[in-house]
């Protein structure tokens, strides 16, 4: 399951570079649904305060983001099974959620600066979440509900704080 999960890292990124690059100001906001099968979706953000809220629903959806800047925020919301969401940060006092509820979906997250917090919340059987933070007084909360989980944190840096809960029902 991580060989896929790398893969799906790998292409993430590839896909990601090929995206568009949205400049921004300041207090910008991008909101996209999609539902259905296979739907893929990619961002890139530069600048400060911008929001991304992203949601999917269905099968074998993926979502691969970029933000650098400060103070940026991206929620993501995927229902469904065999979903992926790729959410990248660089900058400061940066925000992600990833919400996930069904089967087999992967969450990553990565995060480079300082003051930045992840939360993933995963709800189901046989999902995984993948974190990583460099820098110094991040934080970053997984919880998974559920059977079969994994989780691979990652934290370098000083300051930092993780908590992870997993729970089966």
């Amino acid at each position: 399951m991580l060989k896929r999960s790398l893969l799906a890292a790998s292409l993430g990124l590839a896909v990601l570079a090929l995206a568009p690059t949205a400049h921004a100001q300041s207090r910008n906001s991008i909101e996209i649904r999609q539902s259905g099968y296979a739907n893929e979706l990619a961002a890139r953000v530069d600048g400060h305060r911008n929001r991304l809220s992203l949601e999917q629903r269905g099968v074998r959806q993926f979502i691969s983001t970029l933000q650098d800047g400060t103070r940026n925020g991206a929620q993501v919301s995927q229902e469904g099974g065999d979903n992926q969401a790729g959410l990248s940060q660089q900058g400061r006092r940066n925000r992600v959620v990833i919400g996930q509820e069904g089967w087999l979906n992967d969450a990553f997250s990565s995060q480079s600066g300082y003051g930045n917090v992840v939360g993933v919340a995963q709800i189901g059987e046989g999902h995984q979440a993948i974190t990583h933070q460099e820098g110094s007084n991040n934080a970053l909360g997984v919880i998974q509900i559920g059977r079969g989980q994994f989780t691979d944190v990652h934290q370098s840096g000083s300051g930092n704080v993780t908590l992870v809960i997993q729970g089966g029902f």
